[in-house]
């Protein structure tokens, strides 16, 4: 028999409706209908001595893993534990994601002229951790070739529009996916439709800027990666100490989870990438 899970009634591709909160949370989508009606920001800043002991030690290792890729295992160890923080809200309705997806750029050279392209990597429930970093080697690699991918076609095709044209597809689009669904030909390839995007500006010697979010597509939440940098902090005896820290900018749509339940999500950031082994095991 398959395990397959029908769907219901309501339901979009990627994602089961799910009930409003009670309240005037339950409103909210009403009373601030876009995501940038809606965003919070939540600044970060987070000692990084043990995420880079921990990176240098196990390079050349089946352990290796970036800092960016720590960041990312994170990110899902969170969603997956604060659920919540996976939703998104669209044609006033709240929607909980099947699946954790991430999205980022990735340029394919590190000159002014270089071309980018946007990876979107899909991971699943049962996705391990090695399956995991597989899947994000795979789709960076992949984009770093040169070849055209889908949503590079997609975005040529519709920039050869007119503007009058381009003007009404888009708004028959947002249309249709208000009332019905994620047009099929937007589905895996949109990298607005995910969970998380990420700006990783540290690897360009940056740092994290506040990021908005977009009213196109479903992102509830930004994640912008500063520089590693000396930070004066107050050490564990109370006095002043130097230590590497990383600055993070949280962009979200504060109407798929309230305050509290935010913070805990990011006790656990800090909590993970402070101690990546906890990440061996997702």
């Amino acid at each position: 028999m398959s395990t397959k899970t029908r769907k219901k009634r309501g339901d979009r591709y990627d994602a089961t409706r799910v009930k409003m909160p009670y309240g005037l949370n339950s409103l909210f989508p009403y009373m601030m209908k876009g995501r940038n009606e809606s965003i919070a920001y939540f600044p970060y800043t987070i000692e990084v001595e043990n995420l880079l002991e921990y990176v240098d030690k196990h390079k050349g290792t089946d352990k290796e893993v970036t800092v960016f890729q720590v960041v990312l295992l994170t990110l899902l160890k969170v969603l997956r534990e604060r659920p919540a923080l996976n939703r998104y809200i669209i044609g006033r309705r709240m929607y909980q994601r099947k699946n954790v997806v991430f999205s980022f750029i990735a340029r394919r050279k590190m000159e002014d002229d270089a071309e980018e392209t946007n990876v979107l990597v899909t991971l699943k429930p049962d996705d391990d951790r090695a399956t995991v970093l597989a899947k994000l080697k795979g789709e960076i690699r992949g984009a770093k070739t040169g070849e055209t991918k889908e949503d590079d076609k997609l975005i040529e095709l519709f920039t050869k529009l007119p503007r009058s044209l381009l003007r009404l597809a888009i708004r028959l689009l947002q249309w249709w996916d208000f009332y019905f669904d994620t047009p099929g030909f937007l589905r895996g390839v949109d990298p607005l439709r995910c969970s998380v995007y990420f700006a990783n500006l540290g690897s360009v010697g940056l740092g994290a800027p506040y990021h908005h979010l977009f009213e196109w597509g479903t992102c509830s939440l930004f994640v912008c990666i500063g520089k590693i940098q000396p930070t004066v902090v107050v050490g564990e005896d109370g006095q002043p100490a130097v230590r590497k820290t990383m600055d993070l900018r949280i962009a979200l749509d504060e109407r798929i989870a309230d305050g509290y339940y935010d913070a805990r999500a990011l006790e656990l950031l800090e909590k993970y990438i402070g101690d990546p082994s906890l990440l061996e095991e997702l």
